[in-house]
């Protein structure tokens, strides 16, 4: 409905779900249709290499088998994938949710998100997110094999990913107590931590055999201008910027700040894991770093640690990020890239 509104003003475009894959999607759409690239496209000298493969693999069924467009297949996976994430949340905090109100509350965090047009368009964030969720919640039971797959599987779908392997140890060194004798040394928790950066791993495998260059997702990076640099150095530049890149910067500031009070709150697995997905991104730019920070389970797992210390505050948070989400909705069909 919103992005329906949308067409009312400026030069937003929307007729049918499909027209919600633009930007990175049409990257997946690429990946999707012919597979990854041989050599960088000769005009822009930009690729689909830094898009890893197992978003486009879960279009692959709508696509192939159910004869869908390309552009509809993705935007459904990731709408499909938003119910994933929303339930796996909802797992992830289960221990902390006491009746149907608090559960609603938790999945409204996800399903309000500020920045929930990127689980509509075709974009990888829900099924990461869920992926990260789940491999936090099972880490947390001590289902080693299960965490590391969900972890593997998240290092297949963003490179950020592999940092669930430091919240694995973190974990698992926590379950130990100190005794690394052979009976606790479990050997399903070592398969999990080798589970954790697999995907990528074998993406990267992959890209070696295929253009020679098992590091071509950083390599290629350059033809966004995304130079990799001290993240810190970033951050400070936002601050002296205006509008949106001061806005950007804010945000990370706060989720650094978050990523602190959950160590200080005795979980360092979900504080590690928040700071370095902040930082990543940061130390090439700012540009997208809101959806960096919006999907990333331990950012909203925090939130609602502090919305529940204050129940008066859900209506005034969640008018925030519907807010939000509507205009993210419009300027993504105005064309306006900040939302990129």
């Amino acid at each position: 409905m919103i992005a329906k509104v949308a067409t009312w003003e400026g030069r937003a475009s929307y007729t049918k779900m499909s027209d919600l894959c633009q930007w990175d999607c049409t990257w997946y759409a690429m990946v999707l249709n012919s597979g990854y690239d041989k050599v960088a496209r000769h005009n822009s000298g930009e690729s689909n290499w830094p898009f890893h493969p197992l978003f486009p693999m879960t279009a692959y069924p709508l696509k192939y088998w159910l004869r869908l467009s390309t552009f509809g297949s993705l935007v459904l996976a990731s709408k499909v994938e938003l119910l994933l994430a929303i339930y796996a949340f909802l797992l992830l905090l289960s221990d902390r949710t006491k009746d149907a109100a608090d559960r609603f509350r938790a999945g409204s965090l996800v399903a309000f998100n500020p920045y929930v047009i990127y689980a509509h368009a075709g974009y990888a964030e829900p099924l990461y997110f869920a992926l990260i969720a789940l491999a936090f919640l099972f880490a947390e039971r001590h289902r080693w094999v299960l965490s590391g797959g969900m972890g593997g599987l998240a290092s297949a779908t963003r490179l950020v990913g592999m940092v669930f392997a430091a919240s694995y140890c973190i974990i698992w060194g926590r379950s130990l107590k100190g005794d690394l004798s052979s009976h606790k040394l479990s050997f399903n928790g070592i398969i999990g931590l080798l589970l954790c950066p697999l995907g990528t791993a074998l993406f990267m495998l992959y890209m070696y055999h295929h253009i020679g260059d098992a590091l071509v997702q950083q390599h290629i990076q350059v033809a966004w201008g995304k130079i990799p640099g001290n993240p810190f150095q970033v951050l400070w530049m936002s601050f002296l910027s205006h509008h949106w890149p001061f806005v950007w910067g804010v945000t990370g500031l706060v989720a650094l700040l978050l990523s602190g009070w959950l160590v200080y709150l005795h979980k360092p697995e979900h504080g590690v894991f928040l700071a370095a997905s902040v930082l990543i991104p940061f130390s090439a730019t700012w540009m997208g770093a809101p959806r960096y920070i919006w999907w990333q389970p331990p950012f909203l797992y925090v939130i609602y640690l502090l919305l529940k210390r204050n129940t008066g505050l859900w209506l005034i948070y969640t008018a925030f990020a519907s807010g939000i989400a509507t205009f993210v909705i419009v300027e993504w069909f105005s064309g306006h890239p900040f939302v990129i």
